[in-house]
């Protein structure tokens, strides 16, 4: 019977994905949605590890799968991290920037302090401070949902197993012996 395969590489796909998903400009906002894009790369971590498997491995668990979600959600808040950081420094913060268009554009009765706080939020985003709270958060909150992730995974890829047949009947026992008077 063969070892297990390694759960890195698998891990390293999935978290390419959570980190793309989770840096560009307005494919982001998938994220908002209880984190489905990190979910999605847990989960799509866990079936690059299932193809990885041969018919004389032992099958995965719940807990290799959980491991192999977890795994790519520090890879993919480094990804993520990078990415953000190239982005930010090519484009700027388009995404920012287009909510704060959409706010003025909404003529909200907002005061001017929060605006200004608002702008100067936008400006320190591209900040080395800012760089590092980002992936500290991504490093908790990425592979807890890439975890979430690797469990749907396990449910959605896991080999289904036979039924099992019913139990057969079992005839009932003989009568006790009858004393004779």
């Amino acid at each position: 019977m063969n070892p297990k395969p390694d759960k890195t590489i698998p891990a390293l796909y999935g978290g390419i994905i959570m980190g793309v998903i989770s840096a560009v400009p307005f494919l982001s906002i998938v994220n908002c949605l209880c984190c489905a894009g990190v979910m999605l790369g847990g989960m799509l971590a866990v079936m690059f590890y299932k193809n990885n498997f041969t018919p004389d491995t032992p099958p995965f668990t719940s807990g290799d799968c959980m491991a192999v979600g977890a795994i790519a959600g520090v890879f993919g808040a480094i990804v993520g991290a990078i990415l953000n950081t190239f982005f930010l420094a090519m484009f700027g913060n388009i995404m920012g920037e287009f909510i704060m268009q959409t706010l003025q554009n909404m003529d909200l009765n907002i005061p001017q302090e929060a605006w200004e706080g608002m702008e100067e939020g936008l400006r320190e985003s591209a900040s080395v401070g800012q760089f590092f709270m980002s992936l500290v958060i991504s490093m908790i909150v990425d592979p807890l949902f890439g975890l979430l992730g690797g469990l749907i995974g396990y449910s959605i890829f896991k080999t289904k197993q036979q039924p099992m047949p019913p139990p057969m009947m079992m005839p009932p026992p003989p009568a006790p012996p009858t004393m004779p008077a």
